[in-house]
């Protein structure tokens, strides 16, 4: 049996290719995900702190200073947890 060196050697470049195209790929999304689950993390932080504050009564304008969530935001929280 007569192997082509020259196709097998093509096939383990692509192949090689390939692979380091999913491994970028793969840290790429990895990366995304990560970053945007932190986000969204710190964002339910805050809105867990604003709610508790609102709770204990404090002035809607410190809440938007402490937590930095819009007012909108502040006032949405207040109104679902009447």
């Amino acid at each position: 049996m007569k192997i082509n060196k020259s196709k097998a050697i093509n096939d383990a470049v692509i192949s090689t290719a390939r692979m380091q195209g999913f491994v970028e790929g793969f840290e790429r999304g990895f990366k995304q995900g990560f970053e945007q689950g932190f986000k969204q993390g710190i964002e339910e932080v805050k809105r867990k702190v604003a709610l508790r504050l609102i709770k204990m009564n404090f002035p809607i304008e410190k809440i938007v200073e402490a937590t930095e969530l819009d007012l909108e935001t502040i006032k949405k929280i207040e109104s679902e947890h009447k």
